[in-house]
């Protein structure tokens, strides 16, 4: 169901770098099909231009819901980069997104899959590791 409110106020979800090594989709509001498309293209070049990249940060303290579909959406563009992509934090407050991490582990169970409820601690686990590996991981440590 969506929230027209949310819809009339423009949702909102965009695509950055809180460290040089965290690629971060932050949604607000609901989410449609289109929307998440449009940031993943957006992503897709992040990533082309940032090859030290290798953490991925769905910040959705603020998500009120997404088209059906969009999940799986997530999941193709993290198997895409799945060579890539160590770890991946949900940043959520919602028992239902903290439950897409389960998918997250049985479809892609090469990926380190971590829920945080504060934003820093989420940084803190995708970068941990970096300095002990000498840059980018082999492996979740």
């Amino acid at each position: 169901m969506t929230n027209e409110r949310t819809h009339r106020d423009g949702p909102k979800i965009v695509a950055g770098r809180p460290t040089p090594r965290v690629l971060e989709i932050r949604s607000q509001g609901y989410i449609t099909r289109s929307e998440l498309v449009r940031v993943l293209e957006e992503s897709e070049a992040m990533l082309g231009e940032h090859p030290e990249v290798d953490a991925m940060l769905w910040n959705t303290l603020h998500h009120e819901g997404h088209d059906p579909g969009n999940t799986n959406l997530g999941m193709v563009f993290h198997r895409r980069h799945a060579a890539r992509f160590q770890r991946a934090a949900i940043l959520t407050h919602s028992a239902p997104m903290a439950a897409l991490s389960n998918i997250a582990r049985a479809l892609l169970p090469e990926l380190a899959v971590g829920v945080f409820g504060k934003r820093e601690e989420a940084v803190a686990w995708l970068t941990r590791g970096h300095m002990q590996h000498g840059g980018r991981r082999t492996r979740a440590a």
